[in-house]
């Protein structure tokens, strides 16, 4: 594979050439950084993230209607895992420790 480096860049991101007479002036650079200029805001508040945790909650850790509906297809004989599916799941749980859940 070939990687041409003269490629040009976009105007936007064109380093800025310097132009002067020469002298170290600091007509281009920025003015100092006030400490309290940055902010940060987070659009979630306590209500949601507790309506949600509530909802979580009501969830069961096991989804016995999932459960009951593979019991049937293994019994009955149409659950199929194929080759892959298989690896996928024991490397899950050999490498992650934890089973992999579709």
């Amino acid at each position: 594979m070939r990687i041409d480096a003269q490629l040009p860049l976009p105007e936007n991101l064109q380093p800025n050439k310097v132009q002067g007479s020469g002298s170290s002036t600091n007509q281009n650079r920025p003015g100092p950084v006030k400490a309290n200029q940055d902010k940060a805001q987070l659009s979630v508040d306590s209500k949601t993230v507790e309506h949600l945790k509530a909802v979580l909650s009501q969830v069961p850790e096991v989804r016995q209607d999932r459960v009951e509906a593979l019991r049937q297809a293994v019994g009955n004989g149409s659950h199929h895992v194929t080759d892959q599916q298989l690896t996928d799941a024991i490397h899950s749980e050999l490498v992650m420790g934890e089973p992999r859940r579709t």
